[in-house]
């Protein structure tokens, strides 16, 4: 059974805290700063509780001291310095490939075999960047010449 060609449709921002599987801010963002955003707000009403605009402020209230800490691919939510467990990170949504696509991504893999094929003497971009110029060369060229 051949497996169906896939293709980037869209990347989004995940949200989600370690370990759980109940937090209510888990979702996907379209962008990185609203997704971080609502993460951490979400974190916020769970471990301080969301301040009642109807009530008045008799005590005063411990408040997060949020900061962003990107280690790897991923944005680590981090409160008073401590890890709260919240992540953010990129997740890509993929749907079938169109014909075309399917003849790029072969193109694609058929260069960076040829690149690597050339050896270590010859860096990969310039490789990619030879074998295109050929295959756009041989495309060129009229049948039979």
């Amino acid at each position: 059974m051949t497996s169906m060609r896939l293709a980037c449709a869209i990347t989004v921002f995940h949200a989600w805290m370690e370990d759980s599987d109940w937090w209510d801010g888990n979702a996907l963002y379209v962008d990185l700063e609203t997704a971080k955003i609502h993460a951490a707000y979400d974190y916020e009403g769970d471990e301080y509780g969301h301040p009642d605009p109807d009530e008045e402020a008799d005590e005063p209230r411990s408040t997060p001291d949020f900061h962003w800490h990107q280690q790897g691919s991923r944005w680590h939510l981090l409160d008073h310095n401590r890890d709260t467990g919240i992540r953010v990170g990129e997740t890509t949504v993929y749907r079938p490939a169109t014909p075309r696509e399917v003849e790029q991504q072969d193109a694609l893999r058929a260069a960076e075999e040829a690149a690597r094929a050339m050896g270590p003497h010859m860096p990969l971009r310039e490789a990619l960047e030879l074998e295109a110029a050929r295959r756009t060369a041989a495309a060129v060229e009229p049948s039979g010449a």
